[in-house]
């Protein structure tokens, strides 16, 4: 990096309407490309746990020297019994939430509870 370059931190905030348009590969796809970019992600929308499975995996086997690996963190809204019911009757998937994606280097310390994410990002 040269002396005229700024060090910082680039997060990419992704809407459900985005993500929407891409199937499960293409998230990963794009989540991992991002990752390697060193860039923190935060979607608008949980995964589920066999995608979040999904993540790890494909992580581990891409990880090596140049990409170290993958920090996440995230929370579920919490959605009422009848809002279930009525998104399981209109076909809509149950991905209410909110994902925070990036580097394992970069990613010092997350914080997570009930309805918050608080992410320390470290720069080097």
């Amino acid at each position: 990096m040269g002396e005229d370059e700024k060090k910082g931190v680039r997060i990419e905030f992704l809407s459900k309407r985005t993500l929407a348009e891409s199937n499960f590969e293409e998230k990963l796809d794009l989540i991992i490309e991002n990752v390697k970019k060193e860039n923190i992600l935060v979607l608008e929308e949980s995964l589920k746990p066999v995608e979040k499975k999904e993540l790890i995996k494909r992580t581990m086997e891409e990880a090596g020297e140049d990409f170290p690996g993958i920090e996440f963190s995230g929370f579920d809204s919490d959605v009422s019994v009848l809002d279930r019911i009525v998104n399981t009757l209109l076909g809509k998937e149950g991905r209410e939430g909110l994902l925070v994606v990036g580097p394992s280097p970069i990613m010092e310390k997350i914080k997570e509870e009930r309805d918050s994410i608080s992410l320390l990002a470290k720069l080097e």
